[in-house]
C-alpha cells in the first residue's frame, strides 16, 4: 500500500488577503495544496470569488482599510473552522507619483491599505493566536523598504512601515509562540504594476532584463517563500524579511 504524502500545511486554516489575483492568489493555491484550509479575501468579489471557486472554499469580501471587515474576517474563519493558524496580510496597492505631486487622498489610500491593513489582520489574528499560544503571520513588504525608486516615496514609507512592524510584532508575540515575518517581494507582473504605476508588459520585461539574474519574478516565487515561512520548517524564525527580488538589492539599485 501506498504510503500518503502529507501536505506542508496539512489540517491548518489560513487566511490570504488580496488573494483574487497575482501573489495572493498563487499563495491561496499553493496553501490548499498543501492542505491548507485557505479563506479567500478580497475587495473585488469577481476575482475573489473565482478563486475560492476555483478551491472549493469560502470567500469573504473585505476592505482591509476598515478594521470592522478586517475582524469579522479573522473571527468568521476562527468560529467557522475552530482556529486559525496562518495569516497572510497580503493585499497592497502603489502608485507611480512624484512626491511633490502626491496628494492627501494618495497618502491615504496608500498607507490606509498597505500598513493599515497589515495592522489590522496582525491585530485581529494575534489576538486569536496569541490566546492559544500558536499561529503565524505573514506580512508582503517590498523591496522598496530597502532601495529606492523615484516617483514611489509614499509606498516605499508603508512598505518600511510593514518591515518594522513586523519585527517589533515579532519581538511581542514570540513568547506566545506566535511568528511574525515579512516577504519583499522584488518586481513581478501584477495589478500593481500594469494598472497603478502605469508601466507597459515591455517595460515590465526591459526592467527584468536588467536585474542580475536577468528577469522578473513569477507569482509562484512568492507564494513559495510566504508557503516556507507559513510552514513549520520556518519554525525558528521571527521577525524576519524574507527577500525575494531576483538580485536587485544585491546590487543595491534599481535597473531604472
Amino acid at each position: 500500500m501506498k504510503e500518503q504524502i502529507m501536505g506542508m500545511l496539512q489540517g491548518k486554516v489560513a487566511i490570504v488577503t488580496g488573494a483574487g489575483s497575482n501573489m495572493g492568489k498563487a499563495a491561496a493555491i499553493l496553501f490548499a495544496a498543501e492542505g491548507a484550509t485557505v479563506i479567500v479575501a478580497d475587495r473585488d468579489v469577481g476575482r475573489g470569488s473565482a478563486v475560492a471557486e476555483e478551491l472549493g472554499t469560502r470567500f469573504i469580501r473585505t476592505d482591509v482599510r476598515r478594521s470592522a471587515e478586517v475582524d469579522s474576517l479573522v473571527r468568521t474563519a476562527a468560529e467557522t473552522y475552530g482556529r486559525l493558524d496562518i495569516m497572510f496580510n497580503n493585499a497592497g496597492v502603489a502608485t507611480l507619483t512624484p512626491m511633490t505631486e502626491a496628494d492627501d487622498e494618495e497618502y491615504e489610500s496608500i498607507f490606509g491599505i498597505n500598513m493599515g491593513g497589515v495592522f489590522f489582520g496582525t491585530r485581529a489574528a494575534g489576538r486569536i493566536m496569541k490566546s492559544v499560544g500558536s499561529g503565524t503571520i505573514i506580512n508582503t513588504a517590498s523591496v522598496n523598504a530597502i532601495v529606492g525608486l523615484p516617483g514611489m516615496s509614499l509606498y516605499s514609507a508603508s512598505k518600511a512601515a510593514v518591515v518594522a512592524f513586523t519585527k517589533t510584532v515579532a519581538a511581542e508575540l514570540a513568547p506566545s509562540n506566535v511568528r511574525v515575518n515579512a516577504i519583499c517581494p522584488g518586481a513581478v507582473p501584477s495589478p500593481i504594476i500594469v494598472d497603478d504605476m502605469r508601466m507597459t508588459s515591455e517595460q515590465v520585461e526591459a526592467y527584468g532584463a536588467g536585474l542580475p539574474m536577468g528577469r522578473v519574478g513569477l507569482p509562484e516565487e512568492i507564494a513559495q517563500a510566504a508557503l516556507y515561512l507559513a510552514s513549520d520548517q520556518s519554525s525558528y524564525v521571527t521577525g524576519h524579511a524574507l527577500v525575494v527580488d531576483g538580485g536587485l538589492t544585491a546590487v543595491g539599485h534599481s535597473p531604472v
